[in-house]
């Protein structure tokens, strides 16, 4: 997920701990229309009626009963709409775009791949290592994580792998002897990825930055690693391209989702070339639900997905459905995240050994959302957004914390359908601290639940907002 994600680990029972006292303590503002008084009459003549309703000012502060260990013991919703249907979310928010490096042009669509040429098979890894954890804390485990990598390739070995928080691919490799098959690059926040140099022949690699993290879950900018092969007898290209997305989970970082997926396609069509089968990998800290996947699937077909975090992890490629031969989850070797695999089939594959892709699966995972720092996730958060939507049931939580929180608190009332989120003041300057640490250790804020979706005039652009939508 993180690149650090100890931080996040350490602070998550603290979080919690505070989030329940919230909802033992906290106090939400309501409003509600009075009731209507009619008086009528009978007789021959319809006597005139006088209504009375009366709307006070905010109601008493009321206490939020329902902790947050209560609600974790629900059962789980079978999701009904929240794919987002609705055009709204298929553009940028109304008024002034705010002007950060990572919000670039709309990239055009990619070419699709047909199925030409000689056959071949093309097995493709995405793991993310959990790196402080795994090979750091705990000394690499007796090579866990490298010892599910050399099993998964029994009967057939991996032409391109892409790993996260990744600091060390050497050491990954080399535990099971794959050195001396595999050419690998070591990119910037600790992106890797690897090749078989026996197959396929290297054109051209880079690294590209994408995005930023949010204040309130900061570890810095986040990019792509990619590189352009092309196979040594069959003669096809492939462009690879390993990315590690910016937090907070399904944000798409300061500059939102679109942004972050459009930074990832121009990638492609800036490096790449028509015919080029693209495969992009990653733990893209983005599930189904965001904006940050919807918006690559209008580019790319969504392979496979792992489960973590209801499916950041992911596969993505321009071969049609029929070419995925197969996919799957790997286990997790130690880590916080399962490896997982696809082989794609490449020129005239017989039908026999390829098979549709499982389209419900990405949705499917989303079913597995919680409360505590393992399993919750926010449907959908945008940073220097507004949902300036005021009809209807209204909410108001204050002291919390960033967020994250504000959108627990939303997911845990079934009576909201969004949310926003102001900050409280940045912390005191201190020798040393820039501008993302002092909004990092920010004071509590103000939470602001909605019982209505916003519809498109209602959703803005607002310079130190953050908006979002629950996930159930």
């Amino acid at each position: 997920m993180g690149i650090s994600d100890d931080v996040l680990a350490e602070e998550s029972l603290a979080e919690e701990e505070e989030l329940i006292s919230q909802y033992q303590q906290g106090k939400e503002r309501s409003w509600r229309p009075g009731t209507a008084l009619a008086v009528l009459g009978t007789g021959l003549l319809f006597l005139a009626a006088f209504v009375r309703r009366s709307v006070g000012p905010a109601a008493p502060i009321q206490q939020i009963s329902r902790t947050v260990a209560s609600l974790r013991e629900r059962p789980l919703q079978t999701n009904k709409s929240h794919r987002h249907d609705d055009a709204v979310w298929d553009e940028f928010p109304v008024g002034w775009k705010p002007n950060l490096w990572c919000m670039g042009p709309v990239p055009h669509q990619l070419w699709k791949v047909e199925p030409e040429g000689t056959p071949l098979l093309v097995k493709v890894l995405s793991y993310n290592l959990f790196w402080w954890n795994l090979f750091i804390k705990r000394k690499g485990s007796w090579d866990s994580a490298s010892k599910l990598v050399n099993a998964s390739m029994k009967g057939r070995p991996y032409d391109v792998m892409g790993f996260q928080e990744c600091r060390d691919p050497w050491r990954v490799l080399g535990a099971v002897g794959l050195l001396g098959e595999y050419d690998v690059f070591h990119g910037r926040y600790d992106t890797c990825m690897a090749y078989k140099r026996l197959d396929w022949k290297l054109l051209s690699h880079g690294f590209t930055e994408v995005a930023e993290d949010m204040p309130k879950n900061y570890y810095g900018r986040r990019g792509a690693l990619w590189m352009r092969l092309q196979h040594k007898t069959a003669g096809h290209t492939l462009f690879f391209v390993n990315h590690h997305g910016p937090l907070s989970v399904n944000s798409g970082g300061i500059c939102g989702g679109q942004a972050t997926a459009h930074n990832l396609i121009r990638i492609m069509t800036d490096n790449a070339k028509p015919g080029d089968v693209v495969v992009l990998t990653g733990d893209f800290n983005a599930n189904a639900a965001s904006l940050t996947l919807r918006t690559l699937n209008n580019y790319l077909l969504q392979v496979f997905n792992g489960e973590v975090f209801g499916g950041i992890d992911n596969i993505l490629s321009n071969v049609e459905g029929s070419a995925i031969v197969s996919a799957e989850k790997l286990g997790n070797g130690g880590s916080d995240h399962d490896a997982i695999n696809a082989v794609l089939a490449l020129g005239k594959m017989p039908k026999h050994k390829v098979k549709h892709p499982d389209w419900n699966l990405p949705w499917r995972v989303l079913r597995n959302n919680g409360f505590d720092d393992s399993k919750f996730w926010c449907g959908r958060m945008e940073f220097g957004v507004n949902y300036e939507s005021y009809d209807g049931w209204q909410a108001t939580i204050e002291n919390v914390t960033k967020p994250d929180m504000c959108c627990r608190h939303c997911q845990a009332n079934k009576r909201c359908k969004a949310w926003s989120f102001k900050q409280g003041p940045p912390a005191p300057p201190r020798p040393g601290w820039g501008w993302h640490i002092l909004q990092g250790k920010a004071f509590p804020g103000s939470c602001w639940l909605r019982g209505l979706k916003p519809k498109k005039s209602e959703r803005k652009w607002v310079s130190g907002l953050v908006a979002g939508l629950p996930y159930r």
